[in-house]
């Protein structure tokens, strides 16, 4: 017998109290389906074994779960799906997208009576390669080719005041669909897409939610090289779309002093992950000529000098740095990718021993691409200063090989461009989100599909893409909450201009700066 009625009243009230409802709420674990790729048939499982098992109902019903997607999708009416392609309305996007990000903001009143602007970057990539499926087109076009424009919201401000920023500007998990068709990716191509966005960026109109008006800035940064000569006056791949020089010119830097800059060329970044690819294969390429020390491998005996010594680069990185260098892949393309081209940069005395090449030289690189891929503010005048040196640098080493168009970029127009851009840092304008997103495509596809018919296919496809790149599911997606450790030079932190005072303490909590002679790893997201 209880000699304490207080305490049994407790216990009773306790054991007649309701259990409480799902733990997770079905936002979030919607969040919990996408980022472990679970299925249907996956989820349904997982829920009802755990309530099977004795323990409460955890997980809401996939009903509910089917539900919160429901207020992820854009409406009907601004959606259209074809058998070849399916788009949404930009205006209905964006504020669909600005109704689910105030649903991540604490204090919206807060903002009242302020002028509110949602920052965001777009672009568009093509991607080869897709399955072949059995079903017809109607349209004629085949299906191995994929041409899709994206957009990701980065900040929103009110009177100039962050009120929300996007915590991964480079990750699949904020990229919004615009449009994808079954489409190679051609001049003609790039042009009508950019004409259609470009009509459509200029009927917008403030975005109304909870009683504010929220007007929109898009920046035109996430595509590639190949892209933005299509837009361009350039004649080809390998000549500078800013100022027009020819490979003969790029190390002329007098020549190139002199020349003017195309206007509105500015606005289409630096392409951050194509050019740490681009700038590792311009060093590639200077490596397997240091023999004869000629850009054109044309003379008596050049090409085997050049493809002896190239087979002797990639089994060295091979065997020191477990690199796949310049290796051709079955279908199309190799093996050099972003993380390739970061394990290169990342230790530069090994890689210089390997190379052949100049190790003060890789190192500067290594600065300058860590310095516009930090997604820190750079100090645009000693980044100038820094690209200048390098630039006279690489001239006086090996001034018989030209600069490639993405190194040229880099060393003499990257300090304007960065200066052009200066809304946001640099490193959150990359494409790599978009280019993320094709394994998306892809999965979505094969795994997340009707195979009734195209157009059923296509809309399904779509309505992934606008729930996986949803803000507010994306909020609730499972954090680890340990941090990713990067490493930085301490010349790239020299570069970078940090916001406020108490800046410092908590940037160099989550990085470390590597010494000449050190030999820190880092963890690099993978693409």
């Amino acid at each position: 017998m209880l000699q304490n009625p207080e305490a049994a009243a407790k216990i009773k009230e306790m054991l007649n109290k309701p259990a409480p409802s799902t733990i997770f709420s079905p936002e979030k674990a919607l969040g919990l389906l996408l980022s472990l790729k679970l299925s249907k048939w996956q989820y349904i499982t997982l829920r009802e074994t755990t309530i099977r098992e004795g323990s409460k109902e955890i997980y809401p019903s996939y009903y509910k779960v089917q539900k919160a997607k429901l207020q992820c999708y854009p409406p009907k009416a601004f959606v259209a799906v074809t058998d070849s392609s399916a788009k949404i309305a930009l205006q209905a996007l964006l504020d669909l997208t600005v109704n689910r990000i105030f649903e991540t903001i604490r204090s919206p009143d807060a903002i009242q009576n302020k002028q509110l602007i949602l920052i965001s970057k777009w672009g568009f990539d093509g991607a080869s390669n897709q399955s072949r499926y059995k079903q017809n087109i109607e349209s004629g076009q085949g299906d191995s080719s994929i041409f899709m424009t994206s957009l990701v919201p980065l900040k929103l401000t009110a009177d100039g005041d962050t009120v929300w920023v996007n915590p991964k500007p480079c990750s699949p998990m904020y990229c919004r669909p615009v449009q994808f068709s079954f489409v190679k990716e051609t001049k003609d191509v790039v042009i009508n897409e950019k004409t259609a966005m470009d009509d459509e960026i200029e009927a917008l109109v403030p975005s109304k939610c909870q009683g504010h008006e929220i007007s929109h800035k898009l920046m035109m940064t996430m595509i590639d090289g190949k892209i933005c000569t299509y837009l361009s006056e350039a004649k080809s791949n390998a000549a500078c779309y800013l100022c027009l020089a020819k490979p003969t010119e790029m190390s002329k830097l007098d020549v190139i002093a002199s020349k003017t800059i195309s206007s509105g060329v500015y606005e289409f970044g630096l392409s951050t992950l194509h050019a740490r690819i681009n700038v590792m294969e311009c060093l590639l390429h200077i490596a397997y000529r240091l023999d004869f020390k000629k850009w054109s491998a044309r003379g008596e005996g050049h090409q085997e000098l050049l493809h002896s010594r190239k087979k002797l680069i990639q089994d060295r990185f091979k065997d020191d740095l477990n690199l796949l260098i310049d290796i051709v892949k079955q279908g199309s393309g190799t093996t050099n990718d972003g993380n390739t081209a970061r394990r290169f940069f990342e230790f530069p005395d090994k890689t210089a021993a390997i190379t052949g090449l100049d190790e003060d030289l890789i190192r500067r690189f290594s600065v300058i691409l860590q310095a516009i891929t930090s997604g820190e503010i750079i100090d645009v005048p000693k980044f100038k200063e820094y690209a200048r040196t390098t630039a006279e640098k690489y001239v006086e080493l090996y001034d018989w090989y030209y600069m490639s168009s993405t190194v040229h970029k880099l060393l003499i127009h990257g300090g304007d461009i960065i200066a052009e851009n200066a809304i946001v840092p640099i490193g959150s304008l990359s494409e790599e989100a978009s280019e993320a997103r094709n394994k998306d495509f892809r999965r979505f596809r094969e795994h997340h599909s009707r195979k009734k018919s195209r157009q059923a296919s296509n809309e399904d496809i779509l309505n992934m893409l606008i729930i996986s790149s949803d803000p507010l599911i994306s909020f609730t997606r499972p954090k680890l909450d340990a941090h990713k450790r990067q490493t930085y030079f301490k010349e790239t932190v020299e570069l970078l201009q940090l916001q406020d005072q108490e800046a410092p303490t908590e940037f160099l909590e989550v990085i470390s700066i590597i010494e000449p002679d050190s030999e820190v790893d880092s963890d690099g997201d993978e693409l």
